[in-house]
């Protein structure tokens, strides 16, 4: 009689200490996939909003845009700033920008303003913009002005919890004029 162990298997000793070791694993991986997807999300959104920025850029220096009554945006008075609304669901919107602007969480509709403001030879460009679900709360975005060059994942807002969508600032708003 041969009574060696030559059976093939695993014990449930084996099977446990497995599953224990990939349940470890699995409770580090998943917050650690999810700040990482979290963090994609907050880096595309900041790209929207710069995308935007440019936009309004090169329609002002391509003199594209009306200011109040006044057609000619290089003579304008934007000492105080100059407003264009961003509804990436509005026609001028997407003419604006042709291709994407949306949000990446769930690629919802995003709302605001970039604010130019020409002071001397010197111009700075803000922008407030958030993501909507309806036309009238926020849920992720940046709810105040942030200048370009400190856009970054650290300024997006997440879970605004029903924040309000920006609403047309008081001076002047900038419409395009292609």
């Amino acid at each position: 009689m041969n009574n060696s162990k030559s059976r093939k298997g695993f014990t449930l000793i084996e099977l446990l200490a497995v599953i224990t070791i990939m349940g470890i694993l699995m409770m580090v991986a998943i917050p650690a996939v999810t700040r990482t997807i979290e963090n994609s999300r907050r880096d595309t959104f900041v790209n929207v909003a710069k995308s935007y920025i440019n936009a309004v850029r090169e329609a002002v220096l391509a003199e594209q845009l009306t200011c109040g009554s006044n057609t000619n945006v290089a003579s304008a008075d934007c000492s105080n700033g100059c407003f264009v609304y961003i509804n990436s669901d509005k026609d001028a919107t997407k003419d604006l920008m042709e291709q994407g602007g949306r949000s990446p969480w769930g690629n919802s509709n995003v709302i605001g303003y970039v604010r130019w403001v020409k002071v001397a030879d010197e111009t700075t460009y803000t922008i407030k913009l958030v993501d909507s679900t309806n036309s009238t709360t926020a849920v992720h975005g940046l709810t105040d002005y942030v200048e370009e060059k400190n856009l970054n994942r650290a300024k997006i807002s997440t879970n605004l919890k029903n924040a309000e969508v920006p609403t047309i600032p008081e001076g002047k708003k900038c419409t395009l004029s292609r």
